[in-house]
């Protein structure tokens, strides 16, 4: 690749990771998806009735397999690193250049040094990457003993059990916050969305003003033809918008489970969830947020099926 060249690209991810990390995306959304009106079936009944009850929970169910699949792959993939010394799983392993990037980054916000240069992944999204890895696992773990236990037991269940599906719940919701902060940070740097997460390529402009340190090594070269590439006040607005959106939805799980009479919420047993959440003008807020966090959702799901649609057919007709 010519460094010289306009626009010149680098690339991030091949075409497995791209693949195995759109279909990572794309389970979780419709796991939220299938899973926010089993939790809240007042707000979100119109989803169970347009779809049907057995059609949501075989979605959820396949959805969760999918999930499963993925990390199987990213555990495999780590084993695989740690065994053959290869360079690759270490990009997003802690080690002590983070420590100097986090007092680096706090030098330069406090204006007493420059920006600091960081690898591929910085210190914020290698947190990132192992929060939403603990996340997950707390999900499939809860997930799997839910179903589990569920399939075996023909009566109401005890405490434990719904302890744990208040937990899975709580997970889940936690975990929608901390993506839609990742799609911000990371895939929308332009409007609608940033296209690297489908062909794995980004412009060297970003690259070296996000990752400089890595866009080095990649060229090996010195110079960078770099240019200045930065969010949007609409970009970032939204970022503060939804985050106030998907904290209205943990806020309405905690509601729902955490401070609703025993038994938490709705029965395992039960197709059809009562309402914990409160009603009124507040009531109002709630439902408009989780139907907004549906369809935020449905469209994340269209967006990266239409992104890999594009992706395939650039390379069929290439």
């Amino acid at each position: 690749m010519s460094a010289a060249r306009t626009r010149a690209t680098i690339e991030r991810f091949n075409s497995v990771q791209v693949y195995v990390h759109a279909l990572l995306a794309i389970s979780i959304f419709l796991l939220w998806l299938t899973g926010l009106p089993l939790t809240f079936n007042e707000p979100l009944g119109w989803l169970i009735e347009v779809f049907g009850y057995a059609n949501v929970i075989d979605v959820h169910i396949a959805a969760g397999v999918a999930l499963i699949a993925t990390m199987l792959y990213y555990g495999a993939y780590l084993a695989l690193g740690l065994a053959t010394g290869a360079s690759t799983w270490k990009h997003f392993m802690f080690g002590i250049d983070d420590i100097y990037e986090v007092v680096a980054q706090l030098k330069w916000l406090a204006g007493l040094g420059p920006e600091p240069e960081s690898g591929k992944y910085t210190f914020l999204q290698k947190a990132e990457i192992w929060i939403i890895a603990f996340e997950v696992g707390v999900m499939i773990v809860t997930g799997l003993l839910l179903w589990m236990l569920g399939m075996l037991q023909s009566t109401s269940p005890n405490l434990p059990m719904l302890i744990m599906r208040d937990v899975h719940a709580i997970v889940a919701v936690t975990m929608l916050m901390g993506v839609s902060f990742h799609l911000f940070m990371t895939h929308v740097k332009e409007f609608p969305m940033d296209r690297s997460m489908f062909h794995g390529r980004v412009d060297v402009g970003r690259a070296c003003s996000e990752w400089e340190q890595w866009a080095r090594d990649s060229i090996g070269s010195s110079t960078l033809p770099c240019d200045e590439r930065t969010h949007s006040t609409i970009l970032t607005s939204g970022m503060v918008f939804t985050m106030l959106l998907f904290f209205v939805i943990w806020t309405g799980v905690i509601l729902q489970y955490v401070f609703s009479p025993l038994p938490t919420g709705p029965s395992l047993t039960r197709s059809i969830a009562p309402n914990t959440l409160p009603g009124g003008t507040l009531g109002l807020v709630y439902f408009v947020g989780l139907n907004l966090a549906a369809l935020v959702c449905l469209a994340s799901v269209l967006a990266i099926g239409y992104g890999l649609y594009v992706r395939f057919a650039e390379r069929t007709a290439g």
